[in-house]
């Protein structure tokens, strides 16, 4: 959840808040910004979510982008937006004149508190792009920051109607318009519990593995109960991605790639059936991977079943957040 507000920060002195808001930046950003911001919108524990930019950086060099998104799990949402083809879907979807009126608008706005002798001064509009859509982010955060943008609004109501999955071998996150938390549950602590007794795995071993992801999901609903209107799924990480590989039969292909869940259930009847070493002769099957890869399908169809997904986007590493 993201929340309006905003607090003096940058290159001002403004107390303890003003540094606190620079470190968190700075440690978002990855580097020390280049120029002045104020904080305009914040999360629910007060941390930075969108800077607001001046329009010259300190060395002069113009700044188009006004607004900026730095929350990490809104980057991370949006960017899983833009790796399944995001930017061409929200330009086919606004209408263009509606899209070049909110580019003059945010050139405007910026523009007013560019000084007059300011040269070279920014251009364009959002991103700094003069027509049609550049770059997802920087309409998301003007949106978030109250703006009027259509680019905007469309990525909020994409991220409320996605579920995200992000499966490691260790941890599984879930992600909703922004929002994240850890199932307390992943793939090897299905293996060391409820997947550990028997090669391969008893009928009612991978019933209680299934039940037990479900549970937890179910715990997660009660406290976000928006996300059961979700209508699509993206999957992403390591052991998400070793699954997609191996339904496909090989590790060659670095593009999202979308999976019905027959697709997916009938590969979980044959890896769950299969003794390790049969497994080790699916093609793409990583061989470290080998009982991970029937918990990591366990623990994808759970949450499919629970959701009622017919299908899921399994997004490659080379996609990932940025």
């Amino acid at each position: 959840m993201v929340e309006t507000g905003r607090a003096l920060s940058g290159n001002d002195s403004g107390g303890p808040a003003a540094e606190r808001d620079h470190e968190q930046v700075r440690a978002l950003l990855g580097r020390e910004p280049a120029g002045r911001y104020d904080v305009v919108v914040r999360d629910a524990d007060g941390g930075p979510v969108v800077i607001r930019n001046a329009p010259l950086l300190d060395d002069g060099t113009p700044m188009p982008t006004r607004y900026w998104l730095v929350g990490r799990p809104e980057l991370t949402a949006v960017s899983r937006l833009e790796s399944t083809g995001g930017v061409r879907a929200a330009e086919a979807a606004v209408d263009p004149a509606e899209l070049a009126s909110a580019h003059a608008r945010y050139a405007a706005e910026r523009d007013a508190e560019r000084p007059p002798d300011a040269d070279p001064r920014p251009s364009g509009g959002v991103a700094g792009t003069r027509q049609g859509v550049k770059c997802l982010h920087a309409h998301y955060a003007w949106h978030l920051a109250g703006g009027d943008d259509p680019v905007g609004r469309w990525v909020a109501d994409q991220l409320i109607a996605s579920l995200s999955l992000e499966i490691t071998a260790d941890r599984v996150l879930v992600g909703h318009a922004g929002w994240t938390t850890t199932l307390p549950v992943s793939p090897r602590s299905l293996i060391d519990g409820e997947l550990s007794e028997h090669d391969p795995p008893s009928p009612a071993s991978l019933t209680n593995a299934l039940g037990l992801v479900a549970d937890h999901l179910d715990d997660i609903l009660r406290e976000r109960p928006a996300i059961i209107d979700s209508r699509r799924i993206t999957l992403s990480g390591d052991e998400a991605w070793h699954l997609a590989c191996v339904e496909q039969g090989t590790a060659d292909q670095l593009v999202p790639v979308a999976i019905a869940r027959q697709d997916l259930e009938d590969l979980f009847r044959t890896l769950a059936t299969e003794s390790r070493r049969e497994r080790l002769h699916n093609p793409a099957l990583v061989a470290e991977r080998v009982d991970l890869v029937v918990a990591t399908c366990c623990t994808t169809l759970a949450i499919m079943r629970r959701m009622l997904f017919t299908e899921a986007v399994f997004v490659p590493a080379s996609f990932g957040a940025r």
